[in-house]
């Protein structure tokens, strides 16, 4: 079915690169302020990408955007 809406978001496809690189930063719990900081871009813009993140994954929260990266293995833990 053409146009149809889908019911879950397709994280690779939905969120740009650079939405995805703030979504991984959030997942590896840093903050707004430390993801401006690492990505060089203020710290406005970073409250701009995360809002698109959360519409478009349909999420109310930086901690269920957190565990949503986690659960599709947009993440995984570091062994030392």
């Amino acid at each position: 079915m053409r146009g149809a809406r889908r019911d879950t978001p397709n994280l690779f496809t939905d969120l740009s690169e650079r939405e995805l690189e703030v979504l991984r930063l959030i997942a590896d719990g840093l903050s707004n302020a430390e993801i401006a900081s690492k990505l060089v871009i203020s710290e406005k813009t970073v409250k701009g990408h995360v809002s698109n993140i959360l519409g478009k994954l349909h999420i109310m929260d930086r901690t269920q955007a957190a565990v949503y990266a986690w659960q599709q293995g947009l993440v995984a833990r570091s062994d030392p």
